[in-house]
């Protein structure tokens, strides 16, 4: 296996990647099983009780070889960093007091952050009726399937997912085009008027019109209680196309001066130049942007009516604030969850897709950070 997952290429380094998160996702669904199929269950989960022996003697299989891979990918780390180390310059490594305390104060604060996570996780797979006691706990006292049963039975809450995914994928495609579109000319020293129009976006950053006007636009332009409320007004950030430009600024002219040699135009030149050497900034704004999209509601509870268009953030804020998820239920199942339980387990949800979203992106989110913090 350590021959397998020791090239260096970028392909196998990707492949090393994906097994270590495989692996990693194939361990945690093991240790889960094995531990719902040894805890105190409620008596509708009792029915299922055959099928996660089943399937915890199943991963209790895998979890061996997700171990080894995890353990293998620790081993090429430790090698990689060794080798590293033998053409650095060694220097004795003195450990002072602040670092203990300062890395103390930093494990304390990774728990405070940790924990609220941990807590949604934990309530949303406890029965209503034992959450209701209260107390601070790290695992379900009363293990049940409940609560994600009646999430998954709403149809609003698969509407609202695909309205969401709509509004995430295309609002940050066409805002990160259109942004980038403007960063591009802003970016170029013989753009007429630049100076007026860099000062021009800055004073909209400082003021703006206020709520109503807002509304007004949006309702005299025709976008209210439509899709495209989602997309038109968040098309262009004026702090996203500094970050952007900034970048641009840092591209060799030489780049540009050959490819207008060659008889490329400014369009020709942003789109097979410009945005394939922008990738890092461009994922670090994309990232921006599609979390903005995924966790928003306001927007929704203030230009919509239709309930055809709320979002998921929005469904997920009404069954915080009222019991609408509750509603119809059967007298039996009310006594096994709560609005807060069935909350939590749509909060759970509603964060996965973000979850599986980052880690591809990460690697790009890190060095566009640094490069737009100091490029200028």
């Amino acid at each position: 296996m350590l021959r397998i997952l020791d090239y260096n290429t970028k392909h196998f380094a990707l492949i090393r990647k994906i097994a270590l998160w495989i692996s990693a996702i194939l361990l945690a669904l093991a240790a889960f099983f094995l531990y719902v199929s040894n805890v105190p269950v409620d008596a509708a989960t009792e029915e299922m009780l055959a099928v996660l022996d089943v399937l915890a003697i199943v991963f209790a299989c895998i979890a061996p070889f997700a171990i080894a891979v995890i353990v293998t990918y620790i081993v090429l780390q430790c090698k990689q960093r060794k080798e590293l180390l033998k053409h650095t310059n060694k220097k004795k490594v003195h450990i002072h007091v602040f670092d203990v305390i300062n890395f103390a104060w930093m494990a304390i604060f990774c728990l405070l952050c940790v924990y609220p996570i941990v807590y949604v996780v934990v309530g949303s797979f406890n029965q209503g009726a034992d959450y209701a006691k209260g107390g601070v706990y790290l695992l379900p006292r009363l293990f049940t399937f409940e609560n994600y049963k009646v999430v998954l039975e709403n149809t609003e809450l698969y509407h609202s997912y695909l309205v969401t995914i709509g509004r995430t994928v295309i609002g940050t495609l066409s805002a990160l085009v259109f942004t980038s579109i403007v960063a591009y000319a802003m970016s170029r020293d013989n753009l007429k008027g630049k100076n007026f129009f860099y000062w021009a976006n800055i004073v909209t950053m400082f003021f703006g019109g206020g709520l109503v006007p807002f509304f007004l636009v949006i309702q005299s332009i025709g976008l209210f209680d439509t899709f495209w409320v989602y997309i038109i007004p968040s098309l262009y950030s004026v702090y996203n196309m500094i970050v952007i430009s900034s970048f641009f600024k840092s591209v060799s002219n030489e780049l540009h001066e050959a490819a207008q040699v060659d008889g490329a135009g400014e369009f020709r030149i942003w789109w097979q130049i410009y945005m394939p050497l922008s990738k890092p900034v461009l994922a670090t704004v994309a990232l921006w942007l599609a979390v903005g999209h995924w966790n928003s509601y306001f927007d929704t509870m203030i230009y919509t009516n239709s309930k055809d268009l709320h979002t998921l953030q929005y469904f997920l804020l009404k069954a915080i604030q009222s019991s609408t998820m509750t509603e119809g239920l059967p007298e039996t199942m009310m006594q096994r969850v709560l609005p807060m339980t069935i909350s939590l387990a749509a909060i759970i949800i509603s964060i996965i897709p973000v979850l599986f979203f980052f880690p591809f992106v990460r690697k790009n989110f890190q060095s566009g950070i640094m490069i737009g913090s100091l490029k200028g």
